[in-house]
């Protein structure tokens, strides 16, 4: 007897043992992945740098003459190129060519670029180059860079060369939106422009990334940390996927949860890249499926004027799915939203669920008879009231469940016996033969 217990109480133990083993390795699952990432990426960072060395003396310099008549021209500093770079005139049709030379030149300096580039960032001033070769681009007043850690302890020295501000607006495409928030859920979350810099910063930032040493990481993680732009975690998150791929998510995730809780406001002078500055955040959650915010972007959904916010509607129904049908419902019985477009954009997020959700559908046969009676007899059929309903049931059938596709086609049969419009009929029944070629194809291939 005595014997069994000793046995029963070391399989207790080693029940035990195992319990605790197999909890810590998966605890720690992340940790050795996140080990991992950083070893191969040390290893690829030490070949890089071996490269660089090999390179650096067959790099092109510039050469820059002192005003002295007579002296003998120099290789010019870090420092003077950051000058010739804030001296751009809008007025040369060569600008961007220019600022594109003088760009790559810093790279070409490698890591001795970076302590210059890293002073000139914390002055927390900006040049806009993309609208440089624009004849109709005007001057504008000194502009400082609002928000981040930072943002409000260190003062804008700004940009002056002989008395002239060169700070300049964005013109054309890529000047003011539409003022109404919820315009932004119908537009695609915006991306960083890979051909050309919009602005000074942004233009440095691609720099420190293309030197992309060891210290040119620090200094991307130390912007990450501190900038108060979303354009500018947009382009962190690019470059630092690019020199450590998946070694920094967390810290672009925090960073981007950070600013979307509390961005500085958009104003008139506000830059063109910082107008859409929502756009880039939410395009990140989006990209990394973050559901961390997605309590935080609720309560942001309708804003302290009661209009909708259309990049927290289009980050949620993207990262939520039918999961967000009951927070879409709510808003859209909330009575403070009282705007059309607004309420167009919300019911838009619904029918997204037709043939998913049950109260989908009931708004969906609401919205058609709300087109319908908007009909004139006797007068051309108006497509426009009923493109919302007729849009969402042919919406994204090509990956629709079999189940789903059904109870759409159940909605167009209760719509053809509602209405019995010949004009709508017509629609109806190439709809309905889409949806059945679609569920066919669903079928055969072996069903969802």
């Amino acid at each position: 007897m005595k014997n069994v217990i000793l046995m029963l109480a070391a399989a207790a133990v080693a029940s035990g043992a195992t319990y605790w083993l197999v909890s810590a390795d998966k605890s720690s699952d992340k940790e050795k992945a996140t080990a991992e990432l950083a070893r191969k990426h040390e290893t690829t960072q030490a070949g890089m740098r071996n490269e660089l060395n090999a390179a650096k003396a067959q790099r092109p310099v510039i050469i820059t003459v002192d005003g002295n008549e007579g002296e003998t021209p120099r290789v010019a500093t870090v420092e003077d190129i950051l000058t010739r770079l804030q001296e751009l005139n809008s007025g040369d049709k060569r600008v961007k060519r220019r600022a594109v030379y003088y760009l790559e030149s810093l790279v070409d300096r490698g890591d001795a670029a970076l302590p210059a580039i890293a002073e000139f960032l914390e002055q927390n001033v900006d040049l806009e180059l993309q609208s440089l070769g624009d004849p109709k681009s005007q001057p504008a007043k000194e502009q400082k860079i609002k928000g981040g850690k930072d943002g409000d302890k260190k003062e804008a020295k700004g940009i002056v060369k002989n008395g002239a501000k060169k700070l300049v607006k964005g013109s054309g495409k890529e000047g003011k939106q539409p003022t109404a928030a919820a315009w932004n859920y119908f537009r695609p979350f915006p991306k960083p422009n890979d051909s050309f810099p919009a602005t000074l910063r942004l233009g440095l930032l691609e720099v420190v990334t293309a030197i992309g040493s060891t210290q040119a990481e620090k200094l991307l993680l130390k912007i990450l940390e501190n900038t108060g732009r979303g354009v500018e975690v947009a382009y962190l998150e690019i470059a630092l996927q690019d020199i450590a791929r998946d070694l920094y998510v967390d810290e672009i995730l925090e960073a981007t949860r950070r600013l979307l809780a509390a961005l500085p406001p958009v104003t008139d002078d506000s830059m063109a890249v910082d107008r859409r500055a929502k756009g880039y955040l939410y395009a990140i959650l989006v990209k990394y499926k973050d559901l961390v915010f997605v309590d935080t972007a609720k309560t942001l959904l309708i804003t302290a004027d009661g209009r909708l916010d259309g990049d927290v509607l289009r980050y949620l129904r993207q990262v939520l799915g039918a999961d967000a049908m009951p927070v879409f419902h709510d808003v859209m019985s909330d009575e403070r939203l009282t705007d059309e477009l607004d309420r167009y954009a919300i019911r838009d997020a619904i029918l997204r669920q037709v043939g998913t959700d049950a109260q989908a559908d009931v708004l969906l046969m609401q919205t058609a008879r709300e087109g319908m009676a908007q009909q004139v007899e006797g007068e051309a059929f108006r497509w426009g009231p009923m493109k919302l309903p007729l849009s969402a049931l042919m919406q994204g059938i090509d990956e629709a469940p079999a189940q789903n596709i059904a109870n759409r086609r159940e909605l167009i049969e209760n719509l053809r016996e509602e209405f019995d419009h010949p004009q709508l009929n017509g629609a109806l029944n190439k709809m309905d033969a889409g949806l059945e070629a679609a569920q066919q194809g669903v079928i055969q291939g072996g069903g969802k």
